[in-house]
């Protein structure tokens, strides 16, 4: 017979099991909710505190997909750049601290590759002027000085999982940067400026930016005796290109026209060109805006470089863009047609190569295989005209090839942003 003691520490003990039980069941629960990442619906979603991206540690993201340690975020993204049709960087400020992601897999997975947020940033950073990228490892990062900070450079050849400090003698503020591989390329900053002209010094490194160089400078000379061979001080720059190790581009935007000056020394002796902004398609322009050269790549008969032109007359921005297939011994002034509403859907002409262009006006995707003479329209897409209706504002678009491409648009209050991405050459778009 069972005593009544047994019978008592026996419905003692189920009693402590069942309430283990219950304690433990929730925190199992809702551990495994929230490792489990879904992917977002093709749909629109109202993102009040940016796009929704999904994070993998560093230590997972070369892992298969079933075994990469995901978490999704909330974030701001203001600009981005492709390096091939699976690799890219975007990047955005939130309170001072940049945060600067990089994707391997077309756009599915991003690791955090930013900096400390000991290094504050104001501004947000440009492409081709604040921040470079040569390959998935070695990037460049500009904080230009703030206040009492100084301007510093931040470099890494990890993919970000490292980032060093450094700074260039007596550098005023870093105005652009081209890089022609990991270890060479070129810093343009300027010095003390007044009205319509500004101190310019360049300065080279070609071991990683392990010693820099000043190859050129315009602030040692009198105004009225500065070298022929040196970028003037009339004007400030608007963008560096080079494109291998002797050849370069700067534009430069004077008071309502704009030059373009020449490099075949790797940067020593410049020279204006007597062919690029001298044409009576411009005569009639009120003001004519150049961007920062485009280099295309390799042709037949040299370096492919554009350069976009913008023409302002009577409050109306009409844009044209200069071609050269021959590293700049030539050049072809082309007129596009179709400005349309800046606001609503439309962005300036970009080009992969000379015969391969793309263009947006009031949502409706072009493409052109004549360098912007001709182009042909393709049909609306849905999810892009649908997120076009909350993010109307085209901030970037830019092809890594004749069928990827990557596109930025955000709200007029540019609060929230929206990144897209095109796999058929632009024809349907889809959110990364």
């Amino acid at each position: 017979m069972i005593s009544r003691r047994f019978i008592f520490w026996l419905g003692m003990l189920m009693m402590i099991v069942f309430m283990l039980a219950a304690c433990t069941s929730e925190p199992i629960k809702q551990q495994q909710q929230t490792s489990t990442v879904e992917d977002p619906p093709e749909s629109i979603k109202d993102e009040e505190e940016g796009q929704t991206i999904t994070i993998v540690t560093p230590d997972t993201a070369m892992k298969a997909p079933e075994e990469k340690s995901k978490y999704q975020i909330h974030t701001r993204l203001t600009d981005f750049h492709l390096l091939n049709e699976s690799t890219g960087i975007a990047w955005g400020i939130t309170n001072t601290e940049l945060r600067l992601y990089q994707t391997q897999d077309y756009g599915e997975t991003w690791v955090d590759i930013s900096p400390s947020s000991n290094v504050q940033f104001v501004d947000k950073l440009e492409y081709g002027k604040d921040i470079v990228f040569t390959d998935k490892n070695h990037g460049w990062i500009i904080r230009n000085k703030q206040r009492s900070a100084e301007t510093i450079l931040l470099n890494t050849t990890d993919g970000g999982g490292s980032w060093k400090l450094s700074s260039l003698p007596e550098t005023g503020v870093v105005t652009a940067m081209s890089f022609v591989s990991s270890q060479q390329g070129w810093i343009m900053a300027k010095g003390d400026l007044s009205r319509g002209s500004e101190e310019k010094s360049l300065f080279h490194t070609s071991n990683n930016g392990g010693l820099w160089d000043e190859i050129m400078q315009n602030t040692e000379y009198p105004t009225s005796r500065i070298p022929g061979s040196v970028i003037p001080r009339t004007g400030s720059v608007i963008g560096l290109t080079f494109t291998d190790s002797l050849v370069g581009f700067a534009t430069i935007r004077e008071m309502q026209s704009s030059k373009l000056y020449i490099t075949r020394d790797g940067g020593q002796k410049w020279k204006s060109s007597g062919q690029v902004f001298k044409s009576k398609l411009l005569d009639a322009c009120g003001s004519v805006f150049a961007g920062t050269p485009k280099y295309l790549g390799k042709g037949g008969s040299g370096s492919e470089v554009y350069i976009p032109v913008t023409c302002v007359k009577e409050d109306q921005a009409n844009y044209l863009g200069y071609f050269t297939a021959d590293t700049g011994k030539s050049w072809n002034l082309v007129s596009f047609p179709m400005t349309g509403n800046s606001g609503k859907g439309t962005i300036q002409p970009v080009f992969r190569r000379l015969h391969d262009g793309w263009r947006m006006v009031n949502g409706i995707v072009y493409h052109t295989s004549d360098m912007g003479k001709t182009w042909t329209p393709f049909s609306r897409s849905k999810l892009l005209t649908e997120n076009l209706a909350k993010y109307p504002n085209v901030v970037k678009l830019q092809f890594t090839s004749s069928d990827v491409g990557w596109m930025l648009i955000e709200t007029t209050d540019k609060n929230r942003s929206r990144l897209m991405k095109s796999s058929d050459g632009g024809v349907t778009w889809q959110g990364l």
